[in-house]
């Protein structure tokens, strides 16, 4: 069962299109400008390839306030020039998208040449357009914000009336038109399966789901406490860091995913503390934000028994008379000052 040809409005036809008051992004998504007093975009045409092709379906997201009204007109036709009131013959796509043609002109050429139009068109069936090309323009009028998205345009448009008797197959009629609706739930269904590998991407599914597959290993990530960045490394590692929970190893992958950077780790049996104490030395300033990353996560990896204590070290150390040099110390530059009355004494300038 052939499933026709799908046509695609994106960032590269919209790029070719005549735009007045409207933008657009690289995803294809078409904005209204609030600013602007006009709003219009006039498609450069679909190719059906042959004469007299017929067409099946259009579709389209729209987002839109209540004062606002979106007007598609959709023209089937196989003549490439058309007759102006002066007798001249001109290029319609050439008329159509000419920014100095004003909107009403190209809407009033569109109609008398057999266009249809749809009103807040998100899903409308074209079996009675008949035409090599296909011509799409939008226009929207009203108060407020509008989006449309997704705009596509299907050749042919159903799965299921090849399957019967000739005499059944009458374009257009009740019959194709009752089960067109059968034939679009078909299709749909099988766009959304042939994207299902998409689902399964750990680079692209959506953080939503990145928390279920987290799931799926033992370790929770639901909350949106981290970072898509973080979450994604960590789904992606999840089996290795499995392998390596309860280990200091693990401890430390853990640390280093959500710092950026490795930290430093003490088990201070070694330094005099309790078996079960281990002091994360971080270079970071450590937030609230980052405290409860850290613990949440931390808390999941670590071997059962074992306290955690988080401490933020700074680069440099001040030291008095009762500082000792220890690994991370430094002495800092003299540093020669001028005072006035305006200035303040803290605790790191000495007066000799």
């Amino acid at each position: 069962m052939a499933e026709g040809i799908w046509y695609s409005l994106k960032y590269n036809r919209i790029k070719n299109a005549c735009i007045k008051g409207m933008t657009y992004d690289e995803n294809g998504t078409i904005s209204l400008d609030e600013s602007a007093h006009e709003h219009s975009i006039f498609f450069r045409p679909l190719d059906g390839v042959a004469a007299g092709s017929g067409w099946g379906r259009i579709c389209a997201g729209l987002v839109s306030s209540e004062e606002m009204v979106c007007y598609t007109y959709i023209l089937a036709t196989d003549a490439t020039e058309v007759i102006s009131d002066e007798g001249i013959s001109r290029s319609i796509e050439d008329m159509l998208c000419d920014p100095d043609i004003d909107t009403y002109t190209k809407i009033n050429l569109m109609t008398q040449s057999g266009a249809k139009r749809f009103v807040n068109c998100e899903d409308e069936l074209l079996y009675d357009l008949n035409g090599r090309y296909l011509y799409i323009a939008i226009e929207m009028m009203g108060y407020g914000s509008a989006s449309i998205s997704g705009i596509r345009v299907n050749a042919t448009g159903d799965n299921f009336m090849a399957t019967f008797p000739q005499v059944y197959q009458e374009r257009n009629s009740f019959f194709h038109r009752f089960m067109s609706v059968f034939s679009s739930i078909y299709n749909d269904i099988g766009e959304e399966n042939e994207k299902l590998y998409e689902i399964l991407d750990l680079d692209k599914c959506s953080p939503e789901l990145l928390e279920m597959y987290g799931s799926w290993f033992g370790i929770d990530l639901i909350g949106g406490f981290l970072s898509e960045d973080v979450l994604r490394t960590i789904v992606k590692e999840a089996y290795q860091l499995n392998r390596m929970k309860g280990t200091r190893k693990g401890i430390e992958r853990i640390l280093e995913i959500i710092l950026g950077e490795p930290a430093v780790l003490f088990e201070n049996h070694m330094q005099g503390g309790g078996v079960y104490d281990v002091t994360v030395l971080i270079r970071k300033k450590l937030t609230e934000e980052l405290r409860h990353q850290l613990t949440f996560m931390l808390d999941q990896f670590k071997p059962l028994r074992v306290r955690i204590r988080l401490l933020q070290m700074e680069n440099d150390a001040v030291m008095d008379g009762n500082s000792y040099l220890d690994m991370n110390a430094t002495i800092p530059g003299e540093k020669n000052v001028v005072l006035d009355q305006e200035t303040l004494y803290d605790g790191v300038i000495t007066l000799t």
